[in-house]
């Protein structure tokens, strides 16, 4: 049974998001009452706005822990042409850096349970929080803002080991490479890999008719300064695809769990891994998703000596030692 504050806590998110929601469909149809151009301009100014939620305790214990330091990232989107901006980031460890990459309304802490065991295995975690997120300045955010700060934090730390990226933190991180990032490796978390799919959810959500679903990709194309096909993963040239592990829920809302069968189906060298009822965000604290993240970047040996003492050891040691066995430990050094 849930306990009163948790179903108190449930009921007041509920309420906010349908406060919200309808105060954002109340914009839509006042701006409809002017023009087409009208709706197109507050639709995208909706769909390019984050909420900043409030960072929990565990993220400000883990940030304290960390080396801070900013990055000076050039936004060079058509609508930010040649602004540059500095965003927040945290460094743990002295090893080579893996990079991760929050998604839309995240914060680089949000995937904080990788720090430990990539750390003790000899390797450094960097995070960052963009545009409109986290501790960043800022209200809007544009796919192509983030592809630019996590390239300007690739330029500031690398080369790098590798990139966990959650949500939106996958589309911007094949954006970067396709501009020339060096990302030898990713682990893709709930991946929203297509701009397609995220406006068709976004309409869905806010109620736009077809017509003006197709003028907010118009729109948004030309805010990022490309268009939709131009950021398909599965039209980045094969030999940029980067080795990569997909992790994604089966009962993930947010993102359908078909555009990571697509993005692996695109990507020879990128394996698939399911789970079910982790939802988008609780993946990302989940043992077991950290355990073969953290065996697709740094071995299962390593990963083992860096939970000591875990009550649940063997258990983790046989999850592994089972990836392990199924991917092959040839292909698995060969990856690393």
């Amino acid at each position: 049974m849930p306990s009163a504050a948790t179903t108190w806590t449930q009921i007041s998110t509920t309420v906010r998001t349908t406060f919200m929601l309808e105060s954002v469909r109340s914009r839509l149809r006042l701006a409809r009452l002017w023009s087409h151009d009208e709706v197109t301009r507050t639709a995208a100014d909706l769909f390019t706005t984050p909420r900043r939620h409030a960072r929990p305790a565990r993220e400000h214990a883990l940030l304290l822990r960390a080396n801070r330091f900013e990055v000076e990232a050039h936004l060079d989107a058509p609508g930010t042409a040649a602004w540059r901006t500095t965003i927040p980031a945290w460094r743990w460890g002295d090893g080579p850096p893996v990079v991760l990459v929050h998604g839309w309304e995240g914060r680089g802490a949000q995937l904080g349970a990788l720090v430990e065991p990539l750390v003790a295995a000899g390797l450094s975690v960097v995070a960052f929080d963009a545009p409109g997120h986290g501790d960043a300045r800022g209200d809007r955010m544009l796919l192509a803002d983030l592809a630019a700060c996590l390239a300007a934090v690739i330029d500031r730390v690398g080369p790098i080991h590798g990139v966990v990226a959650h949500s939106l933190g996958a589309l911007a991180t094949s954006r970067a490479i396709a501009r020339g990032a060096v990302v030898p490796r990713v682990v893709y978390i709930a991946p929203a890999t297509f701009i397609a799919g995220a406006i068709d959810r976004f309409g869905d959500v806010v109620a736009l008719a077809p017509e003006e679903r197709s003028r907010l990709a118009a729109e948004m194309a030309a805010r990022n300064g490309f268009g939709i096909d131009e950021a398909l993963p599965d039209e980045l040239p094969e030999a940029l695809r980067p080795d990569a592990l997909i992790i994604h829920d089966e009962e993930d809302r947010d993102v359908p769990l078909g555009e990571s069968e697509r993005l692996a189906a695109a990507w020879p060298r990128a394996r698939l891994v399911t789970t079910r009822g982790l939802g988008h965000r609780r993946v990302l604290r989940d043992r077991a998703v950290i355990d073969h993240a953290a065996a697709f970047l740094v071995g299962d040996a390593a990963v083992l000596r860096a939970w000591p003492g875990d009550r649940e050891a063997e258990l983790r040691r046989a999850t592994i030692a089972a990836w392990v066995d199924e991917v092959g430990a040839e292909d698995l050094a060969a990856a690393l």
